[in-house]
Order: C-alpha cells, then sequence, then structure tokens
C-alpha cells in the first residue's frame, strides 16, 4: 500500500464500481505509475512538535505489471547514500532492499523486519508495497456523493488486523486510510492532503502519516517531478545490488 508515500498517479478513466473488490482494485490500479522521477522531502515530527528532515529522490519504472521502486537519500548526510529499492511483481511476492551507506551492505527486507520503521518515520516497509493479496476481504461501509469508505481485512501475513479506506469516486485516489492493528486498536492514520494534475496524472504532493499511538507523524511532500520519462532514463541496473553499491 505504497500509496501517496511513493506514487505518481496514473488515472484511468471512471467507471462504475459495483462491489468492494472492484473499487480497490481499481484504487490499486491508479496506484501503480508510469516512467517517472520524483524529488520528495520526509519530515519526521516527534510527539513535542519538533520537526527532523530528509531529502530523497525516488525513480519509478514500469515494465507491463511490474513496477519496480528505487529511493536515494541525498540528506542530511547522516543518511546520505542510504538507498532503497522495492520491487512490486504480478505473480510472486514483492521484494525489498535497503543498502546502509555506513555498513556497506545491503540487506533484504523480509518477515518481521517488514514491520519496522522505514528510515525511522511513521511508515514500515510492509506500507510502502501494493497490496494484491488474493486473500484479503473487502467490504463497502458506506458511501457518499463523493466517496467509498472501504474496510479491508489483509492476509495472515499483515501485521494489520483492518483497514479502512475512503476512496474518491471521482478519480478513486484513496484520501484517507486508517490502519488497525489485530486487537482492533487505531494504530496509523494516512491522509492525502493535496495533489496536482498533469496531462491527466494526479501526483499526492502533499500527504502525512500519524501514529496515534506514540503520538508522532511523518509529512511527505514532492517537491518536483518529471512523468513519462524515457526508460533509457531509467535503466534496469538502477534496480540492482551493484548500482546501489556504486551510489552508497
Amino acid at each position: 500500500m505504497l500509496t501517496s508515500l511513493l506514487t505518481a498517479i496514473t488515472l484511468m478513466s471512471p467507471a462504475h464500481a459495483e462491489t468492494a473488490s472492484d473499487i480497490i482494485e481499481r484504487a490499486r490500479d491508479v496506484q501503480r505509475v508510469e516512467n517517472g522521477i520524483q524529488q520528495m522531502e520526509m519530515v519526521l515530527v516527534s510527539r513535542n512538535g519538533s520537526e527532523r528532515s530528509r531529502t530523497f529522490e525516488m525513480r519509478v519504472r514500469k515494465d507491463g505489471e511490474r513496477v519496480q521502486t528505487y529511493v536515494r537519500f541525498s540528506k542530511p548526510t547522516d543518511v546520505a547514500g542510504t538507498q532503497l529499492i522495492v520491487v512490486d511483481n504480478p505473480d510472486k511476492a514483492d521484494e525489498q532492499l535497503l543498502y546502509l551507506p555506513a555498513l556497506k551492505r545491503t540487506n533484504r527486507i523480509a518477515g518481521k523486519a517488514r514491520k519496522g520503521a522505514f528510515m525511522g518515520s511513521d511508515f514500515s516497509y510492509e506500507d510502502l508495497e501494493v497490496s494484491d493479496s488474493d486473500d484479503a476481504k473487502h467490504t463497502l461501509v458506506s458511501q457518499t456523493d463523493g466517496a467509498w469508505v472501504i474496510d479491508t481485512v489483509p492476509d495472515g501475513e499483515s501485521s494489520y488486523g483492518r483497514i479502512q479506506s475512503t476512496v474518491s469516486k471521482s478519480d478513486y485516489l484513496p484520501r484517507l486510510v486508517t490502519f488497525y492493528d489485530r486487537k482492533g486498536q487505531h494504530k496509523k492514520t494516512l491522509e492525502v492532503l493535496e495533489t496536482a494534475t498533469e496531462n491527466g496524472s494526479i501526483i499526492p504532493t502533499r500527504s502525512v502519516m500519524r501514529n496515534e499511538a506514540r503520538g508522532t507523524s511523518t509529512k511527505m511532500n514532492v517537491t518536483s517531478w518529471r512523468l513519462n520519462v524515457p526508460a533509457a532514463e531509467i535503466p534496469d541496473e538502477t534496480f540492482t545490488v551493484g548500482f546501489m553499491e556504486r551510489n552508497g
């Protein structure tokens, strides 16, 4: 559910969705990107309101149903050179690789590690994926003239017991997502605050993830972007361990 953290969203023409599963599938589709490069700012907000800013570049390449994402942090100096690769595979488990320059080592993020915090933020590694599990159960809870509210019960591998999404009827973009743990406690809230539209594509330019238990939050701002970038600008080599190690 990478959602607004890692997406420049390509819109599809709206069509009538009859079931909750249809709506969620369309919401997933609009979050799958075409080739693009974004400059982004991550702001970590503590319980007392103090802020720490981090900047990174994100490159996304889409080949058929396979989506590859590369992230490299540039500021501040203590995280500069940290890199992440996320591969959204259509027919097998997603892959995540994290390169830590201080250790000069690449780690695969899997199993319990997926529940850990991404770069000290309120996003977990699990949140960075677009979940495609066929085992998830979707239920339409309510709707207004402008949005559907849908409950999703993820598969057994998720740390969440329930996820509730408020999906806009105009563009199928989830504007509000609430996460509940397996005990039913409200754990986190993701909200899209601002978007921009370019050549028929909608970009969530400002969003925030709030950790309800800890009282912290993480702001995510897209400061600039280029869409429909030629694939040659984002070669397959970008999404390899060798590339990360050379650019650490």
